[in-house]
């Protein structure tokens, strides 16, 4: 169903600006595809301070649908819950070992 609405997204552009669908289909993806670049060049998984984390653009405005962002709180929460989360399995992978012996 999803499929089908998008090839009739690009139908539709196609024929009012008169462009071959597989340009406006191309053109679609090609903008994605930079903003997913974009956001996976930032290195957010390295331990920034709230300085170098400040010298970033972690943001992307979208057109129509609105801005993606992160800001230094979420940021420091991720990384937080994150940390805590390997703690959590490397006690427990600990803990398992431990029982096997």
């Amino acid at each position: 169903m999803r499929n089908f609405v998008y090839e009739n997204a690009v139908s539709k552009i196609a024929g009012e600006l008169s462009l071959p669908k597989s340009f406006v289909d191309k053109v679609y993806r090609s903008y994605w595809k930079a903003v997913k670049e974009h956001i996976t060049a930032l290195p957010l998984k390295d331990d920034l301070t709230d300085e170098e984390f400040g010298k970033l653009q972690p943001n992307v405005n979208i057109p129509s649908i609105g801005k993606l962002y992160i800001t230094s709180e979420r940021y420091r929460w991720c990384k937080n819950k994150f940390e805590y989360i390997r703690q959590l399995r490397e006690n427990q992978e600990n803990n398992a070992e431990d029982n096997e012996d």
